[in-house]
């Protein structure tokens, strides 16, 4: 590998997609890394549609708003259960093939899956606009705050920066920026 791309790491594995990055416009891109982001990108609008546009998706966030109601209506909550189960777990299979052809699969990935309990208290536990936001919001302020505040705190913001702002958020909105606020008349 060249001395420029030492930072670089190949995918092991069979892979259509090469992990050798790209220069466009300064910025080092992998084709990997595109090939991932698509697939991110079609998940997201394929269950946005979901959710929106079908029976199943419907019956999911009438579950989801009120139960009770959910159950006038007879919709079967244990049915309902299953297939969010079910689609839950498709789509961590999906996000774990792609961490783990990108990066191998290591111990060290469960802090990886600990950021996203602060990218859904800063999005909102109901609204998928506000995971999306939550992350991009969680990944670019670890970076800033790492090479703006790293030097005056002595370095590994990035471990603890996402849960400092969780809490923040959570101070000033508990619902998160795009979750709705629940009213509860007593």
């Amino acid at each position: 590998m060249p001395p420029s791309l030492s930072g670089a790491r190949r995918c092991t594995g069979s892979t259509s997609a090469s992990t050798t990055p790209f220069e466009v416009g300064g910025i080092l891109i992998s084709s990997f890394d595109l090939l991932a982001a698509a697939i991110a990108a079609a998940m997201v609008a394929g269950l946005s549609a979901f959710f929106y546009w079908t029976r199943i998706g419907l019956a999911f966030r009438a579950v989801a708003d009120d139960q009770f109601a959910a159950l006038a209506v007879g919709l079967r909550l244990p049915r309902i259960w299953g297939t969010v189960w079910t689609a839950a777990g498709f789509v961590a299979l999906v996000a774990g093939l792609l961490w783990g052809a990108r990066l191998g699969v290591q111990f060290s990935l469960s802090l990886i899956v600990l950021k996203a309990l602060p990218v859904l208290v800063l999005g909102g536990f109901d609204s998928i606009l506000g995971a999306i936001v939550g992350g991009l919001i969680i990944g670019a302020s670890e970076k800033l705050a790492e090479v703006y505040l790293g030097p005056f705190v002595g370095g590994g913001i990035e471990g603890w920066f996402a849960y400092a702002l969780a809490l923040v958020v959570l101070l000033v909105r508990p619902s998160g920026l795009f979750g709705q606020k629940t009213v509860e008349r007593v």
